[in-house]
């Protein structure tokens, strides 16, 4: 190998490649030091709504043997505007990491002003960030509904055979644009019944619903609400109930003032999995969000799709948290209320 590399040294260039190849075969392994750690936090608030929930965890790449999931310790933080402090939270004890913790509905929020968020924690540094409220979104309304049968079927759960028709309810909607470039997410509640599993599932007969767009003159995709939950359950597993993310179709719209935006929902309903089975009518709800918590809902969004892709290009998640990660937002809502097809 010696005489190999001797017979290459006048071209420097391909030995030192030659080299760095040959130390690549080595056993050792290298590791990067441990990142500083940092408190990451999304706080996603309603102002029209009580959905005010706001997630804190710590990022770091060892545990704690002794305590490894209380890992937030003497967390504080606080939420004011130009007139002085709104809200102000401390914790003298340990948290779980990942905490959820809610604010109280007497907080009002107005739009266009701006509001400042800052959050401490006993190991990592002081975060902060603002955010202007945008002004609440207009028009929506419902255009036309109507239901569709999928399939007929037949599901055989412990030797029990059941007949089904699954329906399609299919909502078409518009809202206005209140400017140029506006942001807009939006998710649907259904409310009913359930004819099956009732003696699991009990009183649930609200939940946020899974929707497919079938017509849509705007830009968007679908990711998770941060904060909500959507119910199913598997009849075929001892009607077991089942938690998932609540999930919303975050959208641009990029049309002159006075456009409508007009959008096609279908939601399927009686499939053995849904809750409630059987809606009797659904809550439309239209959120008005910051530019900065779309570009964080795209940028998770783009990431999730790439995950074990090898040849797609990192993906930078925006955020509007100093000092740490995260995403601090307030949305204005509005709702529409429809109620269901007949389904009989």
């Amino acid at each position: 190998m010696n005489q190999f590399l001797k017979s290459y040294s006048k071209y420097p260039a391909i030995c030192l490649v030659m080299i760095l190849l040959i130390r690549c075969e080595s056993n050792d392994r290298y590791y990067r030091p441990n990142l500083p750690e940092s408190l990451c936090c999304i706080g996603i608030i309603e102002a029209d709504d009580t959905t005010r929930y706001i997630i804190f965890e710590k990022s770091f790449q060892f545990e704690y043997p002794e305590e490894t999931a209380d890992s937030l310790r003497e967390l504080s933080f606080t939420i004011s505007n130009s007139s002085g402090v709104l809200y102000s939270f401390q914790a003298d004890y340990a948290l779980k990491n990942k905490s959820l913790l809610r604010l109280p509905d007497s907080l009002i929020f107005t739009s266009r002003e701006k509001y400042y968020f800052r959050a401490k924690e006993r190991d990592c540094p002081e975060i902060t960030s603002e955010i202007t409220v945008p002004d609440p979104p207009s028009g929506l309304e419902l255009l036309a509904i109507s239901k569709e049968i999928v399939t007929d079927y037949v599901i055989k759960c412990h030797e029990v055979a059941d007949d089904h028709k699954v329906w399609l309810d299919v909502i078409n909607i518009s809202f206005n644009n209140k400017s140029k470039d506006s942001y807009y997410a939006l998710m649907v509640e259904s409310f009913g019944f359930n004819d099956i599993c009732q003696w699991i599932i009990g009183n649930i007969t609200e939940s946020y619903m899974e929707f497919a767009l079938r017509q849509s003159d705007t830009q968007g995709f679908f990711s998770m609400f941060p904060g909500l939950v959507r119910y199913t359950f598997d009849r075929c597993d001892d009607c077991k109930l089942v938690t998932n993310p609540a999930h919303a179709y975050y959208m641009k719209t990029n049309k002159s003032p006075g456009d409508k935006s007009t959008l096609v929902l279908t939601i399927q309903s009686n499939d053995v999995k849904t809750i409630p089975a059987l809606p009797v009518y659904y809550r439309i709800r239209l959120l008005a969000i910051p530019e900065e918590m779309y570009l964080f809902k795209k940028s998770l969004y783009t990431y999730e799709r790439n995950i074990g892709d090898p040849f797609s290009e990192p993906v930078y998640i925006k955020s509007n948290i100093k000092g740490g990660y995260g995403m601090f937002a307030i949305c204005r809502t509005i709702e529409l209320q429809v109620a269901a097809p007949p389904r009989y």
